[in-house]
């Protein structure tokens, strides 16, 4: 089947179609030996190339996706999301031969902790969709003791104020000397938002780490600026979350932007 050339590229997850615009106006991707046109119809038996590359066109529905879970350092940027020169979680990750590797929900440049990639663009464009609505874990480091009635603050802290999330829960989870952790799930906040809350709460954090995005689990045995693959559950189930069945393409989702 033949569809426009931005569809297709990132439906199989080589780019977005804003940039895979970008790579056809700077005469970066060829179609059976000459330039492509923006909307260029393309098949799977079409020659398309980026950069002398040829890119696989196999149809994602029978395509092997794959999903990958890292956990990245703080002041690292995954280049293309900030627009830094700064290192790049991407030179970290295994080869995605032929594909490119699609991060969900990407933090911020300074921040750490959890951040996964799947190669379907179908997928990642219907979970970007999803994004501000995906339930997040984080550890939060922050000094002071933490008890049940400043937990109470806290969870009232972000009523009637400028953050659109909310939070569902604040466990204690130990600590040495005056610093104290605690286990903190939220939909819809990031990093910062957290550290606002806790200020106004009287804490001083000094340590924000994702940990769990929707179905998807950072373990603690995962050093920093290391990756895994994803497991066939964790995939079935973001497929579950962006109502993508196994081993279908969703046309509706891959007619939207993947993340950039």
């Amino acid at each position: 089947m033949r569809d426009r050339i931005q569809k297709v590229l990132a439906g199989r997850g080589v780019g977005s179609r804003r940039q895979v615009e970008a790579w056809i106006l700077a005469g970066r991707i060829t179609v059976n030996g000459k330039l492509a046109r923006p909307g260029q119809p393309v098949g799977e038996r079409d020659d398309v190339r980026l950069d002398g590359r040829r890119l696989r066109l196999q149809d994602s529905a029978r395509a092997d996706h794959r999903g990958l879970v890292y956990h990245r350092p703080a002041r690292e940027e995954i280049r293309g999301t900030s627009g830094g020169e700064g290192r790049s979680s991407l030179e970290r990750l295994p080869k995605a031969t032929g594909r490119r590797w699609i991060p969900i929900s990407p933090l911020a440049a300074n921040d750490a902790g959890l951040e996964f990639f799947v190669t379907d663009g179908a997928l990642a464009a219907a979970l970007t969709r999803r994004g501000h609505a995906m339930p997040s874990e984080y550890s939060v480091r922050v000094r002071g003791d933490i008890d049940e009635s400043r937990i109470a603050g806290l969870m009232a802290a972000v009523t009637g104020t400028e953050f659109e999330g909310k939070l569902t829960g604040i466990l204690p989870a130990g600590g040495e000397g005056t610093n104290r952790w605690v286990n903190v799930t939220c939909i819809g906040l990031r990093p910062r938002d957290l550290k606002g809350i806790f200020e106004r709460g009287g804490f001083e954090p000094n340590r924000v780490m994702r940990t769990k995005v929707g179905p998807v689990v950072m373990d603690r045995a995962l050093a920093r600026g290391r990756s895994r693959a994803m497991t066939d559950d964790e995939m079935n189930a973001l497929r579950e979350l962006a109502a993508i069945k196994p081993g279908q393409q969703a046309e509706a989702a891959g007619s939207r932007k993947s993340s950039r």
